[in-house]
C-alpha cells in the first residue's frame, strides 16, 4: 500500500498543490456524473417534460349547463325538458397536447346529515365527451373540451332524477336499481381524469338537488348545487 502511494505521488502532488488543476478535475468529474445521470434517467426526464395538466370544473351556466328538449330517438317525438350538466376539461399546459383524455365516475356516496354511505348500486364507468361521444379525446394546450356528466330529468313530469351520461346504459341491478340513475338528495361523487401524458387526478363533487321538477330553467337551476370538493 505504501509503495503504491509513493509510486502515484508524481501524479497526486501536482494536483494538490495546483488549485486550478484541482478545480478543473473536479468540474470534469461533476460533468461526467451529470452526463451519466442524464443517460440513465433520460426517458424519465422526457416523460416528465411531456406531461400536460388537465383541470376540470362544472359551471352551472350555458353552454356547460342548459335546458334542452329530450326526444324519442326513433320517432323524434318530444319526451320532456331536461337540464344537461357538462364537465369542462381544460388543458392548462402552455405547449403540451393532452392526449387520450378520459373521465370516469369511480365512486358515489349518499349524504345524510354527517353520515356518508356508499351507493352500492352505482357502477364505475366512463363518461362520454359532448357532441362527439368518444371515450377519449385530445385537448390542445390552453384549450378545453366539454364532457357530459349527465342530465336532470322529470319522472311523470313531477319528481326530479339525475341520469349519468355513461358510455353504455347499464341494466338494472339487485332491487331494480338503475346504476347510473339517482333520486333527489345530497351525494358525493368521485371522478378520475387521466390520459396518455397526464398524471391521473381524483376529483370529488358535492351534488345536491330537490325533488320538485319545473320546466322553467332558471327555477330548476336554483334547485341544483354542484360544487368541487377540495381535500387538500
Amino acid at each position: 500500500m505504501q509503495n503504491t502511494i509513493i509510486e502515484q505521488a508524481p501524479q497526486i502532488i501536482p494536483v494538490l498543490i495546483d488549485p486550478k488543476g484541482f478545480l478543473i478535475q473536479t468540474a470534469l468529474t461533476i460533468v461526467a456524473f451529470l452526463a451519466l445521470m442524464v443517460a440513465l434517467f433520460q426517458e424519465l426526464i422526457k416523460e416528465k417534460l411531456n406531461k400536460s395538466k388537465i383541470y376540470i370544473e362544472i359551471r352551472l351556466v350555458p353552454p356547460d349547463c342548459h335546458q334542452i328538449d329530450l326526444t324519442n330517438t326513433q320517432t323524434g317525438q318530444f319526451v320532456s325538458k331536461c337540464i344537461y350538466i357538462r364537465i369542462r376539461a381544460t388543458n392548462v399546459s402552455k405547449s403540451k397536447m393532452a392526449k387520450n383524455i378520459e373521465i370516469i365516475t369511480s365512486n358515489l356516496w349518499k349524504i345524510s346529515g354527517k353520515k356518508k354511505t356508499v351507493v352500492k348500486s352505482f357502477l364505475p364507468m366512463n363518461l362520454i365527451w359532448a357532441h362527439t361521444h368518444p371515450i377519449t379525446i385530445t385537448i390542445p394546450p390552453k384549450s378545453f373540451r366539454l364532457c357530459d356528466l349527465g342530465s336532470f330529468r322529470p319522472l311523470n313530469n313531477k319528481n326530479t332524477f339525475f341520469r349519468f351520461n355513461t358510455i353504455v346504459q347499464p341494466n338494472p341491478v339487485s332491487g331494480g336499481k338503475i346504476p347510473n340513475v339517482i333520486e333527489s338528495g345530497e351525494y358525493e361523487l368521485e371522478t378520475i381524469v387521466s390520459g396518455e401524458n397526464v398524471t391521473p387526478e381524483i376529483v370529488h363533487w358535492q351534488i345536491k338537488f330537490e325533488e320538485d321538477w319545473s320546466d322553467n330553467e332558471d327555477r330548476m337551476l336554483k334547485n341544483i348545487s354542484i360544487k368541487r370538493v377540495n381535500y387538500d
